[in-house]
């Protein structure tokens, strides 16, 4: 399932948000409110692992932003290296609340807790356990997701993000050019110019498309 190839017609909308969110009313507190942090934390475009990798230290606040530092692993044959991303908030958006409302429910419950996703483990589906030496595996991300709409899956919130920058670029010049591939690339911490290539040649494919049936329905 995470080798799956999607299109842009794949790639969840508002409305589908809207409805991930409906969802988590009825789960226990603690569930609900990670799980509505998870929807937040991925409208940033960001990979499951760096988002599951967060520590509380990364998330903080001023009059007008949340601020949310990911840690970006590049990888190059056998060179690693760590480059630290910021993705901002305005501190009166929903997607903001969400996360701080989690936020302030762990401190509550764990104020020694390192991280937003520490490690868990339940004990006859009642009450938990937290490993506060290492953080959840990247698959729990997936598992929230999946908890609150079968059909989705993290990397579409990630063709969500790009979706939005290249209709952004379109309103603006009438065409997604070479800066929108830098954009694109930027946004979404590409190693590389092509994949950012790829994010807009899919999203463009689809378009084709849809306009061919729509042709030969008339």
């Amino acid at each position: 399932m995470t080798n799956v190839k999607t299109k842009s017609k794949d790639v969840i909308d508002d409305q589908g948000i809207q409805a991930e969110l409906k969802a988590t009313d009825e789960m226990p507190e603690f569930y609900r409110l990670r799980a509505r942090a998870t929807v937040a934390f991925l409208e940033t475009g960001k990979r499951r692992s760096e988002i599951v990798s967060l520590e509380r230290s990364d998330i903080t606040t001023d009059d007008k932003f949340l601020y949310v530092r990911f840690t970006v692993v590049k990888k190059r044959k056998k060179n690693i290296r760590t480059l630290q991303r910021v993705k901002k908030f305005a501190y009166s958006s929903n997607w903001a609340t969400m996360i701080v409302e989690y936020l302030d429910y762990l401190k509550e419950r764990w104020p020694d807790s390192k991280f937003v996703y520490p490690a868990i483990r339940s004990i006859f589906g009642f009450s938990m356990l937290l490993d506060n030496s290492k953080h959840a595996e990247p698959q729990e991300i997936w598992r929230i997701i999946k908890t609150l709409n079968p059909n989705d899956w993290p990397h579409q919130h990630r063709e969500k993000r790009a979706v939005k920058v290249i209709r952004n670029a379109e309103a603006k010049t009438g065409n997604a050019d070479l800066n929108t591939v830098y954009q694109v690339r930027d946004v979404l911490d590409l190693e590389r110019e092509t994949t950012a290539y790829n994010y807009i040649r899919r999203f463009q494919t689809q378009r084709v498309e849809d306009e061919e049936i729509g042709d030969e329905a008339v």
